[in-house]
């Protein structure tokens, strides 16, 4: 079955953002698709996240994750720790090292880093087709260079663009037809 599950970040929720939009314009496809609330979110806690994505994700052949800030960590954490390749993901606005005024984040990173040293996969070979990471260059919470420090662990696409911020709800973003086109076009090449 083709799923699509997608990863808030940092203070926010399923209903926040681009994601319901995500939600319904596949609901008219034949791609499933679940927004997670994580728990917690204005105080996440990474042992807590990654408990929770693995008991609300069944990841096959057919699952591409879409994450957004803090959402694209919690979901590399997911995947390092289960060893299952996934057809593919979506980051926006993500980042797999420390930024320095979220230091709250860290924990999320520390997570990361080990389940790296112990992984038998490297980032790339979690995908079966090549992930796409989106950033912006104004965008203020995560700067762009942190999302192509992911695309190059990843060997993903990278998609810089000019304006767009965190890509949040406050600063206008409710629809990300750009997101949508990348999701399809996964399912198409299978």
């Amino acid at each position: 079955m083709k799923q699509v599950y997608i990863i808030h970040g940092y203070t926010a929720s399923a209903n926040a953002h681009w994601f319901p939009y995500l939600a319904q314009q596949l609901s008219k496809t034949d791609i499933a698709c679940t927004c997670l609330n994580m728990p917690n979110p204005m105080q996440p806690d990474t042992a807590e996240w990654l408990a929770y994505l693995k008991q609300q994700l069944q990841l096959t052949k057919q699952t591409v994750i879409i994450g957004h800030s803090l959402g694209c960590i919690a979901a590399l954490n997911l995947l390092l720790s289960q060893q299952q390749p996934i057809l593919s993901g979506i980051f926006v606005s993500g980042f797999n090292q420390s930024i320095p005024h979220l230091a709250e984040l860290n924990p999320f990173i520390d997570t990361y880093q080990a389940l790296l040293a112990q992984s038998k996969l490297n980032p790339s070979q979690l995908f079966r087709q090549t992930p796409c990471t989106i950033a912006a260059y104004d965008d203020h919470i995560v700067p762009h260079q942190y999302t192509e420090t992911l695309a190059t662990a990843l060997q993903a696409d990278y998609i810089r663009l000019q304006r767009g911020g965190h890509f949040l709800d406050r600063e206008g973003w409710i629809e990300f037809p750009l997101v949508l086109q990348h999701i399809q076009a996964r399912f198409k090449n299978e």
